[in-house]
């Protein structure tokens, strides 16, 4: 008899053991949900793309990151697939594996029922109670007989309790059936746009590829246009750090980095990819950190030292993080650069054509910087570096995208 309550108190533990959605699931939904909605906001920004551009890089670029993103949303949702049916069948080896308990578990209740009755056969509870020798035998015996009843009903109880929450399983692997029927159809959908996607890119390639000599002096151009901006950011950089070494030298302090820099570079560390993109609105990362192949072409490169965020028109810069504005400078063309420093750590906003700002101006993070010029193709791009004082560093990893 003792086996057979251990063994029902076995199963309703087993039963309790059961898990929710696992939290992957959630969190690749969560994901999969952010990027679609990512995916959809891009589209505004390529449509507008292709309509006014006459650059063939940056029209390349556009195309070649939206095909990652796509990319991306795709795999997202393999991944999700896969976890939902890793998570189908682990609910249904312990759905059959609980059912053989289960059963097996009704036939030793019932068991127990049989043998309570037999042990009870013509036994009178009141004759029972008041043969009793003496009141701490009497007392023994009441708590006998109500612990004992009291026990089969908790355990039927529960059982009829657990067979809901068995039934209650069997919906949850019902709804991920139809969960994974939507997912399914809408990998078809991504992977339709992926090679329609594909296609356009693979057509403009070819278009350049016959232009190639034409399409080199364009990259040529930019990538010249790119390093003289790099050399005046770096420029900036270090007329800062110069005068706020002469500022520190002539009030007397120490070089060591004041306490309230201290904390704010160890803040920023510690939201080393958690800063917001310093774009507002929809965005494509059209230029990636480094050297990058031109896409379809080995022998075709750009050097990047920091990333090119193309936005819509009208979109503006954005602070990733609480600073204070260290200089503004102009580029060329009217173009505005600001340099925003936090702590040890210095972010850079380019191609701006105004801003609010002034030199020793506090941001806050997400405060609007100015608005990003538009230029002659149409295309509204921001580039943005990021540096540990004259240290550039990828900015990527830094931000959440």
């Amino acid at each position: 008899m003792k086996r057979k309550i251990i063994s029902l108190l076995t199963f309703l533990f087993t039963l309790n053991a059961i898990g929710q959605t696992t939290p992957s699931i959630d969190k690749m939904r969560k994901e999969r949900s952010e990027m679609q909605k990512q995916i959809a906001e891009q589209e505004q920004v390529l449509t507008k793309t292709e309509n006014t551009i006459s650059s063939r890089v940056s029209g390349l670029n556009a195309i070649t990151a939206r095909l990652k993103e796509r990319t991306r949303l795709l795999e997202q949702t393999r991944s999700e697939i896969r976890e939902l049916n890793r998570e189908n069948d682990r609910l249904q080896a312990e759905v059959t594996s609980l059912n053989r308990e289960y059963e097996s578990c009704k036939e030793s209740y019932a068991d127990a029922c049989r043998f309570y009755q037999r042990q009870h056969r013509g036994l009178n509870v009141l004759t029972f109670m008041l043969s009793a020798e003496s009141f701490r035998q009497l007392d023994r015996r009441a708590r006998y007989i109500s612990e004992y009843s009291g026990s089969l009903r908790t355990l039927a109880d529960e059982i009829r309790e657990k067979r809901d929450t068995l039934e209650d399983r069997m919906m949850r692997i019902d709804s991920l059936k139809k969960e994974k029927i939507v997912l399914e159809k809408i990998r078809v959908e991504n992977e339709q746009a992926l090679r329609k996607e594909e296609q356009e890119q693979k057509k403009l390639i070819d278009r350049l590829r016959s232009q190639r000599t034409s399409l080199k002096n364009e990259i040529a151009a930019k990538q010249k246009r790119m390093d003289q901006l790099s050399k005046e950011i770096d420029r900036q950089i270090e007329l800062a750090l110069k005068s706020e070494r002469q500022q520190q030298n002539t009030s007397g302090q120490m070089r060591e980095q004041p306490a309230q820099d201290l904390k704010l570079t160890g803040s920023f560390e510690s939201n080393k990819g958690k800063l917001p993109m310093p774009i507002t609105g929809p965005y494509l990362i059209v230029g990636e950190y480094g050297v990058q192949n031109v896409a379809g072409m080995k022998d075709v490169k750009q050097n990047n030292l920091g990333l090119d965020i193309q936005g819509n028109k009208g979109a503006q810069a954005r602070a990733v993080f609480d600073g204070t504005v260290s200089s503004i400078f102009q580029q060329g063309k009217g173009q505005i650069g600001v340099l925003i420093r936090h702590g040890s750590y210095i972010s850079v906003y380019c191609n701006l054509s105004d801003t609010r700002l002034k030199s020793g101006s506090k941001v806050k993070t997400g405060d609007a910087i100015g608005n990003i010029q538009t230029a002659e193709d149409g295309t509204t791009v921001l580039h943005f570096q990021l540096h540990k004082e004259s240290t550039r560093l990828n900015p990527s990893p830094w931000l959440k995208k």
